[in-house]
C-alpha cells in the first residue's frame, strides 16, 4: 500500500466528517434523504481502491457517531457504513471476477460499465438495508415519539406493508443513485482521476 492511498483515504475520511455539522433533510423515520458524507467514501474508492474506501468509511462513520445531530448517531453510522460498503463492494467484486477486466479507474470511467454496476449495487443495497430497516426504524420512531414503537405500529405509520417496501426500495435506490452519480461526476469529467487515481 502506497503513502498516496493511505493519506488519500485519511483525507477523504476527514472531509466526510465535516459534513456531519450540516443539517440534512430527513424522512419521518429518521433516514437522511441527502447525505454527502458517503460521496467522499465513494470518491476514495474511485481514486484509490477498496482499502482506501474502507478507511475513509471507518473514519466517516466514527465522525457520525461523535458529531451527528441525529437522534441515534451510532445506529445511523452503522447503517450508512453498511449501505455504502454494499455499493462499492459490489463494484469491486463484479469487476474482480469479470474475465479480462482489471479493477481500476480505467473501467469505472466508462458509463457503459459504471451505470449497470450502479444499478446492481442499488439492488444489493436494498437486499441488505431493507431487512435492517425492520429493526432500525422502530428504534428511530421510538426515540422521536418518546415511547416504544413496535414493528406493527411502524408498518401502520407507512400505511401498510406495501407502502413500507415501496418506500424502502425507493429510498435505497435514491441514495445509491446519489452515491454513485455525484462522485463519478466529480472524479471523471473534471479530470481529477487523471492526476490522482492510482489503481
Amino acid at each position: 500500500m502506497s503513502n498516496t492511498i493511505l493519506w488519500g483515504s485519511i483525507l477523504f475520511g476527514f472531509l466526510s466528517v465535516s459534513t456531519c455539522f450540516f443539517k440534512k433533510p430527513r424522512f419521518f423515520w429518521g433516514s437522511a434523504g441527502f447525505d454527502p458524507i458517503s460521496f467522499f467514501w465513494m470518491i476514495s474508492f474511485l481514486l484509490y481502491g477498496p482499502f482506501a474506501a474502507l478507511v475513509s468509511s471507518l473514519i466517516g462513520s466514527f465522525g457520525i457517531s461523535l458529531f451527528s445531530k441525529e437522534p441515534t448517531p451510532l445506529l445511523g453510522a452503522a447503517l450508512k457504513f453498511t449501505g455504502t460498503l454494499t455499493v462499492w463492494l459490489t463494484f469491486y467484486f463484479i469487476l474482480f471476477i469479470s474475465p479480462n477486466m482489471f479493477c481500476s479507474t480505467l473501467y469505472l470511467e466508462e458509463p457503459s460499465i459504471y451505470m449497470p454496476l450502479s444499478l446492481l449495487a442499488a439492488l444489493f443495497r436494498c437486499i441488505v438495508l431493507i431487512p435492517a430497516s425492520f429493526f432500525a426504524i422502530p428504534y428511530f420512531l421510538s426515540l422521536a415519539k418518546k415511547q416504544p414503537v413496535s414493528y406493527h405500529v411502524m408498518i401502520e405509520e407507512f400505511g401498510g406493508m406495501f407502502n413500507f417496501f415501496f418506500s424502502m426500495i425507493g429510498v435505497n435506490f435514491w441514495i445509491a443513485f446519489l452515491d454513485t452519480l455525484i462522485p463519478w461526476l466529480l472524479v471523471f469529467p473534471t479530470g481529477i482521476h487523471a492526476r490522482f487515481a492510482v489503481w
